[in-house]
C-alpha cells in the first residue's frame, strides 16, 4: 500500500597565454542540451569555448535553431518550443556582462533616504568596487507622495528625504565611480494633476475617471496615443538629466494585461494591445538610449524580450531562507533564457542574519555559478567580514550561459558550472541541501559529468579552500540541511596541475590573465589581477602516487617589486599565498621538486547496513574504522562507484527489483586501498515497508504556481492543518500545481487526504486529480 497524503493551499596544462575573454564573438553557436540526460539532477552551465560529451546538440541564437547529434532540426526553438514569441538573441555589446552592484528596497523597502544610499554607495567605493560592484540602485522611496501599494506612483514629486536632489544623488554616486540605478512604474501614475496636465496621456473612462487602477498606479498610461507614448519619453529624458544609467520599471506584467483587458478605454482602437505595450518600451528605449540598462520587473515580462537587457524572473525575495527559495524557483523556471535573449535577474542577494554563513553561501552560490545579474541588498557597512568575505566571492557576474535549453520542473542538486580558460579545462560543481531540516548527501559521477571511465580528478572544496583528494569514479558529498559545497573537479596529470585560486567562485575565470608551464609540468607561471590587500592563492595539486612533488619556491612582482610569498605544502597539494598593496596585475612563478609520500596501511570496514532512500536509493552505512584512512572506496556491482570522505554514502536511480551488491574499503589518498572491505547483496523491493507517504519519496518532477512544494509543512512553512486537525506528514503546495512521482509498479493502492489549510480561514477551494500511466 502506498499512504500518501496531500495538503493544496497555499589536463590539462597550457602552454599558450591568453586573455580572459571567449575566443568568439557573440551571438555565436554553442553546445546545448533540450531535455536531461542519465542524472535528473544535473544541471549544466558553460564559460568559455567549452567542449562536452553532455551535449545534446549545438544552438545557433541567429538562426534560432538547435541542431542535435542525433541529426534532428528544432527549428524556431525558443520561439515556438520555448514560448518567446519575439525571440532575437541578446545584443551584448553595450552591455557584455550581467549587471553588479547593490539595490536598496530588501532593507530599507520605502524608507530609504539620499544618506543611507551615500553610505551604503561610499562602503561600496572603498571595499567592492574592485571587486567589480558598480551599480547603486535607489528603489522605491524616493518619490514624495504617499507610501502605499499604488498611490505613491508620482515620479514628479521628490522625498523630503532625498533634498537637495535626485541629480545630486546621482552626481555623487558617479564621483565615487559608481553607476546610479532608480526603479520607478513609469506605466502609473498616482497624481491626478499629472493627468489633467497630460491630456490623451492615459487610459479614462467616458466620465474622465480612471480606467485603470492598480498597484502600477490610479492611472495608466494610454499605449495607442501620441501624447501616452510623449509622456513617457519626457519622463525618461528627465531621469537622464538627472544622471541615471540604470533603470528597474516595475509591475510590467500588470501593464500588460491591463492593456489586453482594458484596450476599449484605448485612444485609439484596434491595435494589438502587446504591440502598443512593446511601443511603450521602444519609447524608453529611445528615451535613455542604447548604452542605459533597462531592466523590466515583477514576473517575467516576455513581451519585453528584445527591447529590454534584463528581466527580473520571479516574485519578491524576503529575508531568510523562503526568500532564497523564491530565487532557486525563478532559476530553475527561467533560466534558459539568460544571457540568451537578456540577462535574468533572480532577485537581490540577501547575506545577513538570521540566514546561517551556511545559507549565505548557498545564496551567494546560487548567483556565483549561474552568473545571473548580481546586485546585494543588505545595509553593507553592518556585514561582518565573514559574510563580506563571501560577497567578495562572487562579484562580479561573469559571461556564464545555459547549456540546459529547457525549464526545469524540479530543484536541481547539483550544479556543473564547464569552464575552459587559457587552456584549462575545469569543472566548477555546486552540490546542495534545500531542505531545512533533514541532512542529504548528493554523488558525483564523472560519467554523469562527460568524463570517461576510468578519468581520475583532483577535487577541491572552494569554500573550505581545502583539497580534498584525487579519486576515480566519483565523490559522495555529504550535506548539512540548507548548505552547498562547491567543489573544484581538475584531471590529474603526471604533475603539479593549477587547481584552484582564491579570487572569485569561477576560480581563474576572472583573475588569471596569462598562465603557462614548462614541459615537465615542474615551472609554472603566469599574471593575475590582484585586488589591493586581498590575500591571493594559488592552489596546486600533484599525482596521487609516488614519485610525487612539492612546490620549491615562488616569486611574484607587482608594479616592479618582488612581494613577500608564502609557500605551505601539504601531501598532495601545495598553496602560494601573497598580498599586492595596489590593485593590477601580478606576474608570478611557482617551482616544484620531488617529495615523498606518507602512506598508512588501511584496513576495514567489517560489516555495512542498509536502509532504503525513497524506491530507487539506499543508503549504506558502517562502522568508523578505529586506524586511519583518507576515506572509503565504495563499489555498485563490481563497478567503481565513488569514494566517500565519511561512514555512509547515498546510492541512487537503483531498480528496486534488481539484485545489487554493495562492497566497502578505507583507502589512503595516495589510491592504496584496504585488501578486505564489507559486502552486502540486496533489492530494494525487499528492503522497503508496506506502506510509505509521498513526502518520503523524492518527485520526478515538482512545480508550484509559485513558490516551493514542501514536504511536512505547508506552503508557508507552519505546519499542515485541515479542518482543525494537524498533520505531521504530507505535501504542502499553493495553487496550480503538479507534482509527479515514480512509483516503479511496486504498489496497489493510493489513499490521500486533501483540502485547503486552515490558514486560509476559509478561502478558496480544491481540484486535486491524480493521473497513473496517463490517465486520470
Amino acid at each position: 500500500m502506498l499512504r500518501g497524503l496531500l495538503l493544496v493551499g497555499m589536463l590539462l596544462m597550457s602552454v599558450q597565454i591568453l586573455d580572459a575573454a571567449s575566443d568568439e564573438s557573440w551571438p555565436h553557436p554553442f553546445p546545448c542540451r533540450v531535455q536531461d540526460g542519465p542524472n535528473p539532477d544535473l544541471l549544466v552551465m558553460t564559460l568559455g569555448p567549452v567542449s562536452t560529451p553532455l551535449a545534446q546538440g549545438v544552438f545557433d541564437p541567429v538562426a534560432d535553431e538547435v541542431r542535435l547529434h542525433d541529426g534532428r532540426v528544432l527549428k524556431h526553438y525558443y520561439r515556438d518550443s520555448l514560448g518567446v514569441e519575439f525571440y532575437q538573441p541578446i545584443d551584448k555589446s553595450h552591455f557584455p556582462l550581467p549587471p553588479s552592484g547593490w539595490c536598496s528596497w530588501y532593507f530599507y523597502y520605502q524608507e530609504i533616504s539620499a544618506d543611507e544610499v551615500l553610505r551604503n554607495a561610499k562602503w561600496i567605493a572603498s571595499n567592492l568596487k574592485d571587486y567589480g560592484a558598480s551599480v547603486v540602485q535607489i528603489d522605491d522611496g524616493w518619490q514624495g507622495t504617499g507610501h502605499g501599494l499604488g498611490d505613491n506612483r508620482d515620479w514628479t514629486t521628490i522625498d523630503k528625504r532625498f533634498a537637495p536632489g535626485m541629480d545630486v544623488l546621482a552626481s555623487r554616486i558617479r564621483e565615487l565611480g559608481l553607476t546610479p540605478g532608480l526603479w520607478l512604474a513609469p506605466h502609473g501614475q498616482s497624481n491626478p494633476e499629472v493627468v489633467k496636465a497630460h491630456p490623451g496621456a492615459f487610459l479614462l473612462k467616458p466620465d474622465g475617471t480612471s480606467a485603470s487602477d492598480t498597484w502600477e498606479g490610479k492611472y495608466l498610461v494610454d499605449p495607442s496615443t501620441e501624447a501616452g507614448q510623449e509622456y513617457l519619453a519626457n519622463l525618461f529624458r528627465r531621469l537622464v538629466d538627472w544622471g541615471y544609467d540604470y533603470f528597474k520599471i516595475d509591475g510590467q506584467p500588470i501593464v500588460i494585461q491591463e492593456y489586453r483587458t482594458k484596450s476599449q478605454f484605448f485612444g485609439r482602437k484596434g491595435e494589438d494591445p502587446v504591440a502598443l505595450y512593446r511601443k511603450t518600451l521602444r519609447t524608453i528605449r529611445k528615451a535613455i538610449g542604447e548604452d542605459r540598462y533597462l531592466l523590466g520587473c515583477w514576473g517575467i515580462p516576455l513581451p519585453g524580450v528584445g527591447i529590454m537587457n534584463g528581466s527580473r524572473t520571479g516574485g519578491d525575495i524576503v529575508l531568510g531562507w523562503d526568500g532564497f527559495l523564491v530565487a532557486l524557483n525563478a532559476t530553475m523556471r527561467w533560466y534558459f533564457l539568460h544571457n540568451v535573449v537578456w540577462y535574468n535577474d533572480p532577485d537581490v542577494m540577501l547575506l545577513r542574519e538570521p540566514l546561517t554563513l551556511d545559507q549565505a553561501r548557498v545564496w551567494a552560490t546560487l548567483q556565483g555559478l549561474t552568473g545571473q545579474a548580481l546586485l546585494a541588498s543588505d545595509r553593507l557597512p553592518d556585514l561582518g567580514p565573514e559574510r563580506v568575505e563571501i560577497l567578495r566571492k562572487v562579484f562580479p557576474a561573469v559571461d556564464i550561459r545555459p547549456m540546459d535549453l529547457f525549464p526545469y520542473r524540479r530543484s536541481k542538486k547539483i550544479w556543473d558550472l564547464k569552464i575552459a580558460h587559457l587552456g584549462r579545462q575545469y569543472d566548477v560543481v555546486g552540490c546542495f541541501n534545500f531542505d531545512e531540516e533533514k541532512r542529504d548527501g548528493v554523488t558525483l559521477r564523472w560519467q554523469d559529468l562527460g568524463y570517461p571511465e576510468g578519468t581520475r580528478l583532483h577535487v577541491f572544496d572552494f569554500w573550505a579552500d581545502e583539497y580534498l583528494g584525487a579519486f576515480e569514479a566519483g565523490f559522495f558529498v555529504p550535506l548539512a540541511p540548507t548548505s552547498c559545497r562547491v567543489l573544484t573537479l581538475v584531471p590529474v596529470e603526471e604533475h603539479p596541475v593549477l587547481v584552484s585560486t582564491n579570487r572569485h567562485i569561477t576560480q581563474g575565470w576572472v583573475d588569471l590573465k596569462s598562465l603557462k608551464a614548462d614541459s615537465g609540468g615542474t615551472v609554472w607561471s603566469g599574471e593575475s589581477r590582484v585586488i589591493r590587500d586581498d590575500p591571493y592563492e594559488l592552489h596546486f595539486a600533484f599525482p596521487p602516487k609516488a614519485p610525487t612533488y612539492r612546490a620549491v619556491e615562488a616569486e611574484v612582482r607587482v608594479e616592479g617589486k618582488t612581494l613577500p610569498t608564502t609557500v605551505e605544502n601539504h601531501q598532495g597539494w601545495a598553496t602560494i599565498r601573497f598580498r599586492s598593496p595596489v590593485t593590477g596585475r601580478a606576474t608570478w612563478t611557482v617551482r616544484f621538486g620531488p617529495a615523498e609520500v606518507y602512506t598508512f596501511p588501511v584496513k576495514g570496514p567489517h560489516r555495512v547496513q542498509l536502509e532504503p532512500l525513497g524506491l530507487t536509493g539506499v543508503d549504506v552505512r558502517w562502522p568508523s574504522v578505529y586506524a586511519s584512512n583518507c576515506g572509503y572506496e565504495v563499489w555498485l556491482d563490481e563497478r567503481p562507484y565513488a569514494v566517500t570522505p565519511t561512514n555512509w554514502v547515498r546510492i541512487r536511480r537503483l531498480d528496486p527489483k534488481e539484485e545489487h551488491r554493495v562492497e566497502v574499503k578505507a583507502m589512503w589518498d595516495d589510491g592504496t586501498v584496504a585488501k578486505k572491505g564489507a559486502v552486502a547483496t540486496f533489492r530494494l523491493v525487499d528492503l522497503l515497508p508496506s506502506e510509505l507517504f509521498l513526502s518520503d519519496l523524492e518527485p520526478v518532477e515538482a512545480t508550484a504556481g509559485w513558490g516551493t512544494v514542501r514536504r511536512d509543512r505547508s506552503s508557508d512553512g507552519g505546519p499542515l492543518r485541515i479542518g482543525g486537525k494537524r498533520f505531521s506528514r504530507g505535501l504542502g503546495t499553493h495553487a496550480e500545481s503538479d507534482i509527479v512521482y515514480r512509483l516503479n509498479g511496486l504498489f496497489e493502492r493510493f489513499e490521500a487526504v486533501v483540502g485547503v489549510d486552515d490558514e486560509t480561514h476559509g478561502r478558496g477551494s480544491v481540484v486535486f486529480e491524480v493521473f497513473g500511466d496517463g490517465r486520470r
